[in-house]
């Protein structure tokens, strides 16, 4: 399960996943990672300050952070992104 609220250039995703969801990603393995915890992580995404080529730039990087929670069944974390470009989004 995903939800997501976009306010301004202020993105903020919730994301849920458990071992007995019918339509899991390939990319998602539950069943082989046994982790129980929180996790926190930092990273810097593409910004939407620049387009084309430029885009990639080092001062065109925007703040994102992860903020989760690891059981043995299920996975959940919130994102939330500043100014940060999402590919193959759709337009609401």
């Amino acid at each position: 399960m995903i939800k997501a609220i976009k306010i301004g250039h202020l993105r903020i995703t919730w994301v849920l996943r458990h071992q007995w969801e019918k339509e899991v990603p390939e990319t998602f393995l539950i069943r082989s990672t046994r982790q129980l915890g929180f996790f926190f992580r930092k990273d810097r995404s593409v910004g939407t300050r620049k387009k084309g080529r430029a885009m990639f730039d080092g001062d065109n990087l925007s703040p994102s952070y992860m903020f989760g929670l690891n059981l043995i069944w299920a996975k959940t974390w919130i994102a939330i992104d500043w100014k940060v470009m999402h590919f193959g989004e759709k337009k609401e």
